[in-house]
């Protein structure tokens, strides 16, 4: 179900309540079309659920979830993997080396039977070396924690891809079924301009409930994974911080920080773990993908100054963004107040000039 399809099933359970409501009925219930289209409505809408409901359970379509739960688990096993590859190499077993894949897009970029595929293979190899690789490179509670990300990924429904591969006739006839719901809401605001005079607190009512809703907006997915610039290994407990988000986040075991509602467009994010550097930048969240952000910070304690530097540069960041929202409401209004001066246009006086025969 798309956002504007969440939308729609919400316009139609409204409309539907509205036209049940018996003092509703009663007023058109003399109306052989209004009544006509009334049911039709009902009907239309009762069948909509129910291909909506044949959708989700073929479990073949898009899952944001699923796709936020794929990219966590490949960022996990491209970082443990880089970081046991470095041990066997200096052990001198290439055998094993070349076998671990430290590549996030040898994952990622995998169809979801194939992703899980060789997330398990990794885990395994990991996990049968583990005494060879040691503590200082990969850890038991680390595997134990990309073995759960590892099924969080494989056990949630949906599919990673936006195209439906498996069942798109399920898919078709949930968006055509939505669309014919959509004819008829149009059908009844039509026809209740029959009521605009007669019953107008109807017809007000029943041109509220066929209303669309506002669509949600879809935040964006954000997540970003640090390492020890000195060491190249992950590093946990960083603490983060976006300008367009309410969250603070904490990267976990697997060096991994996920944000799940980011606004599209530039935001600020400051990233600070004690005997690090704070690393400060601009990041560009781009609409309708997952955005993947890697960031290596650097040993070191923390100046004063820098800290009043990065404070000074967060705030003029918030405020910039303030500024661009006041200057957007601004501009929208003005708009408004242009269109609508627009239309009161006054014609012009012709005053009547009596012609006296002399």
């Amino acid at each position: 179900m798309t956002n504007r399809q969440a939308a729609q099933e919400t316009r139609n359970v409204t409309t539907c309540e509205f036209l049940l409501v018996p003092a509703n009925a009663a007023i058109y219930a003399g109306n052989v079309a209004f009544s006509t289209i009334a049911t039709k409505m009902q009907t239309d809408s009762d069948a909509a659920v129910v291909a909506g409901d044949n959708a989700a359970a073929d479990n073949s379509g898009y899952s944001m979830d699923k796709e936020i739960a794929k990219d966590g688990a490949c960022q996990v096993a491209a970082q443990l993997c880089a970081s046991s590859k470095v041990k066997m190499d200096l052990m001198g077993n290439n055998a094993v080396s070349k076998s671990l894949n430290g590549t996030v897009t040898y994952y990622l970029s995998a169809k979801d039977a194939i992703c899980s595929n060789r997330l398990m293979i990794v885990y395994n190899v990991m996990l049968t070396n583990l005494l060879e690789i040691t503590p200082d490179y990969l850890t038991s509670a680390q595997l134990v924690s990309f073995l759960a990300k590892i099924n969080k990924y494989t056990t949630t429904k949906g599919s990673s891809s936006l195209i439906n591969n498996n069942s798109p006739v399920l898919t078709k006839a949930y968006a055509t079924a939505m669309n014919l719901t959509s004819s008829d809401v149009a059908t009844i605001k039509e026809l209740a301009k029959f009521y605009k005079a007669t019953h107008p607190l109807f017809y007000d009512g029943i041109m509220k409930a066929c209303k669309m809703p506002a669509v949600t907006v879809r935040h964006t997915p954000v997540i970003v994974t640090f390492t020890d610039a000195s060491t190249t290994g992950v590093l946990a407990g960083v603490n983060g911080t976006l300008t367009k988000s309410t969250e603070t986040q904490l990267s976990n075991i697997g060096g991994v920080m996920t944000y799940k509602a980011v606004l599209a467009g530039k935001t600020l994010g400051t990233f600070a773990k004690y005997g690090f550097i704070t690393d400060v930048r601009e990041l560009n969240i781009l609409r309708g993908k997952t955005n993947n952000f890697f960031v290596a910070l650097v040993p070191g304690i923390m100046t004063a100054e820098q800290v009043t530097a990065i404070n000074d540069r967060v705030a003029q960041a918030i405020a910039d963004d303030k500024a661009a929202i006041v200057a957007k409401k601004k501009a929208r209004t003005a708009a408004i107040e242009a269109t609508a001066a627009a239309k009161l246009i006054v014609e012009p006086v012709v005053e009547a000039v009596t012609v006296v025969s002399g």
